[in-house]
């Protein structure tokens, strides 16, 4: 459907507070960068340190360079 069709005919570079794509790339990394660190201490509770170290190793380089640990991850009930 064209914007036209809404009375909406100014440009894309006006759309101020709409998320861009490297805005919800970066989103999607800090998601991913979280669940793994949540994903490991889960594992590391359970008695399972390697498979823990394997979780906080792995990471898709398409994703883009690996951020390592998350600076901030709350802490699990369990930890």
């Amino acid at each position: 459907m064209s914007r036209e069709a809404w009375g909406d005919e100014g440009s894309f570079d006006d759309r101020e507070g709409y998320v861009t794509e490297g805005v919800a790339e970066d989103a999607f990394r800090d998601g991913l960068q979280a669940m793994r660190e949540m994903l490991a201490q889960f594992v590391e509770q359970g008695g399972d340190p390697s498979t823990a170290a394997s979780l906080r190793a792995n990471w898709n380089p398409d994703w883009g360079k690996d951020p390592g640990k998350p600076d901030s991850v709350k802490k699990s009930a369990w930890s």
